[in-house]
């Protein structure tokens, strides 16, 4: 398994840390979806896309995936008619949760995941750093996690091996767009999904509106992230789209 997939499929294992309210939250969401992950449907269908459903709804809220689809297209977002944002938001999230589903189901538990360090940033931002541990590896995940409300956090961004999540997506969007347009590169995240066996996930749930006073932080915010070229060269990229 490429070493950036195998570190995505990883947060899903770990093993529980004592650290600070970020930490803790990841430790939380990791458990929920374990749980769930244990459930057998018994190859029914229908039990399958409510099981999606559930995750999906555990993952939705801490992915925000309408603001790091802006972020993955970056200078060509401000250029898309509201319909194309639109659709390339569901296509995104789509493929990054099957993708991710896909990993996860397939991994075996020869690995464990260790909260190593949490280190605040400002006062409604930290970095979470994770060593995920295999027999043959071990491989560095930073999550920067940003306070949003109460208890909960959102992640802006994952370093993986110093590879940014959402760098090596706007990578490869880039690429596509700067041979092909836009049109092209939906054309190639539909072709993924449909190899990926994906039926439609639940509508995306609205923006939670900021409260207590406090300013929701711009979609179009810097990732605090490491830029993909400074991978090494062992860090296998993401699948293309």
């Amino acid at each position: 398994m490429p070493r950036f997939l195998l570190g995505l499929s990883l947060l899903l294992v770990a093993t529980a840390a004592q650290a600070g309210p970020p930490t803790k939250f990841l430790q939380t969401q990791v458990d929920e979806v374990r749980a769930l992950l244990k459930q057998d449907t018994g190859g029914d269908k229908a039990k399958g896309q409510a099981l999606d459903a559930q995750l999906m709804g555990l993952i939705d809220p801490v992915m925000e995936f309408e603001q790091l689809s802006e972020r993955a297209l970056q200078k060509h977002w401000p250029t898309l008619k509201p319909e194309e944002r639109s659709e390339f938001t569901t296509l995104f999230r789509e493929l990054v949760f099957r993708s991710y589903l896909k990993k996860v189901r397939s991994a075996n538990e020869d690995y464990s995941l260790v909260y190593e360090d949490e280190e605040a940033r400002g006062r409604r931002e930290a970095a979470v750093t994770v060593i995920a541990k295999t027999k043959k590896a071990e491989i560095e995940l930073v999550f920067h996690l940003r306070a949003v409300k109460g208890k909960r956090f959102v992640a802006d961004d994952v370093i993986i091996d110093e590879v940014s999540l959402v760098g090596n997506y706007r990578e490869q969007f880039n690429k596509i767009i700067a041979k092909d347009g836009f049109g092209k590169l939906i054309e190639k995240m539909k072709k993924k999904l449909a190899d990926l066996g994906g039926d439609p996930l639940p509508p995306m749930a609205p923006a939670a509106a900021p409260t207590n006073g406090e300013a929701a932080a711009p979609a179009s915010a810097p990732a605090s992230a490491a830029p993909a070229s400074a991978a090494p060269a062992s860090a296998a990229p993401a699948s293309q789209p």
